[in-house]
This record gives C-alpha cells, sequence and structure tokens, in this order.
C-alpha cells in the first residue's frame, strides 16, 4: 500500500515538474514582446469567439482591470483573426493570457482559465519589481 501512495506521488511531482519545464520552453521563445504605446505591464489576452472559457475569463480580466486600473494595460488578441500573433507567441490552446512587465518580458503564461486570484498574485510580483 504504502509503495502504491509513494508511486503516485511521484508521478504527481513529475507532472508538476514536466509542466513548469513545458511553460518555462515555451516562455523562452516570446521574450521581447513589443510593449508599443503602453510602457507599463501588460495581460496579453489570447480568445476567440467560438471559446466557451473565453467568456469567463473576460469577466475575470475585468476585475482585474477595475482592481488596477491604468497600472495595467489588456490587450484582448482573437486568435481567429490574429492567427500569426497567436503562433508568434505560442498560444496553443485558448483562453491563454500572458502577464508582461513594463519591459516587454513575459514572466507568467496561463494556459486555460485563469482565476482573478492566480492572476492578481502574478501581477503583484510584476508590479512590485
Amino acid at each position: 500500500m504504502i509503495e502504491r501512495i509513494a508511486l503516485a506521488a511521484a508521478l504527481v511531482a513529475l507532472g508538476v515538474v514536466g509542466y513548469r519545464l513545458f511553460v518555462f520552453w515555451r516562455l523562452r521563445g516570446v521574450q521581447g514582446v513589443d510593449q508599443g504605446e503602453r510602457g507599463r505591464p501588460a495581460v496579453l489576452y489570447f480568445r476567440s469567439d467560438h471559446c466557451a472559457p473565453c467568456v469567463t475569463q473576460k469577466r475575470f480580466l475585468e476585475q482585474v482591470q477595475a482592481a488596477y486600473g491604468d497600472r495595467l494595460a489588456i490587450e484582448s488578441i482573437d486568435a481567429d483573426v490574429q492567427p500569426d500573433e497567436a503562433q508568434r507567441y505560442g498560444v496553443f490552446t485558448l483562453p491563454t493570457t500572458l502577464i508582461v512587465d513594463a519591459g516587454g518580458v513575459v514572466r507568467h503564461a496561463n494556459y486555460g482559465l485563469t482565476d482573478d486570484r492566480k492572476l492578481a498574485h502574478q501581477l503583484e510580483a510584476v508590479l512590485a519589481g
């Protein structure tokens, strides 16, 4: 019995490490995001009109925008209309949110639905500096 628990724990740990490495690998290709006129931290939000979870993600982002106001830019990118942008940023699922610092460095990538608390936690780390 104890062997099965240890094996399950090891598999879970391996999965977590694998996911972290995957995200790190994906972020390597999207460093140096053009900040354009923003000059402040931003959330790049990749979505589609055909994506059901994107509606919920939009509500979470509206809550985040209300909390941070003009200290944060949120850019919504429709992956159906701008597939080259989605490919450029390594988007493979919708919704995807990328947290970008003021210097254009992607600090966090969230694949799938991400709640407002997690986004706020990531943004606090970016805004703190």
